[in-house]
């Protein structure tokens, strides 16, 4: 009975956290911040039909596990109502900070929580609600850095010494990789992402004549599949 019931509840949760995702979606899947303007913009957007939210939204440091909101962006409303069927803009605004280099890329997590609003004919009544919370990367480009992550991606330089396979990303921009193979074969530890100026070594064997083939998501969510490279 035990079991049955904790399977029950989450199938449900399941089914609100579908339904929730559908309800409260971001325009984008990642947040581009050119550091030549004053701030960069994110749609919110709430498809139901009759069911208001409140959405809380924030930025936090990336790969640490830590989404506490850093003092480095001001997002702005930080929260707010959002009626059915309508959309507000979110403001992200640089506010500067020595740890934020001027000379490349950096990423952070942009961070949405859309938390259902209780109506007034769900307020006696016994509902279960769940929050969700969509994270999207955010990437910070410096004013006049040079380049584009399609450059970065043709100058990555990839290595094959002591049977090992290695890649250097000596751009600097973040390479955000959706799939990388091998000769054809698909890596069973794909790669996210290299940072600029990471050396990487690859949980694969490499040797010269090998074909490496890689797709790379760009600014606008597409996933790119680049030129192979063939190992010297």
């Amino acid at each position: 009975m035990r079991k049955t019931l904790l399977s029950a509840l989450a199938l449900l949760s399941l089914l609100f956290a579908s339904i929730s995702q559908a309800a409260v979606m971001v325009g984008a899947t990642r947040l581009i911040y050119d550091g030549k303007q004053n701030e960069a913009n994110l749609a919110v957007s709430n498809r139901e039909d009759d069911s208001p939210y409140l959405v809380q939204s924030w930025v936090s440091q990336y790969g640490t596990g830590n989404d506490a909101s850093l003092n480095t962006f001001i997002v702005t409303p930080p929260l707010f109502r959002l009626d059915a069927n309508k959309e507000n803009i979110v403001r992200v605004i640089f506010t500067g900070g020595g740890d934020v280099p001027q000379d490349q890329e950096s990423m952070f997590l942009m961070n949405v929580k859309a938390i259902p609003a209780t109506r007034d004919d769900q307020r006696d009544a016994n509902v279960l609600q769940i929050a969700l919370k969509t994270t999207i990367k955010l990437f910070y480009r410096p004013a006049g850095l040079n380049g584009s992550p399609k450059e970065a991606v043709a100058a990555l330089d990839w290595q094959a010494a002591g049977g090992t396979l290695s890649v250097y990303n000596p751009s600097k921009f973040h390479v955000v990789v959706s799939d990388l193979k091998v000769n054809g074969t698909a890596l069973t530890a794909q790669t996210d992402v290299l940072k600029p100026g990471e050396h990487r070594v690859l949980p694969v064997k490499g040797s010269s004549g090998d074909q490496i083939s890689l797709s790379y998501i760009d600014d606008y969510g597409t996933s790119i599949t680049a030129p192979a490279v063939t190992l010297r």
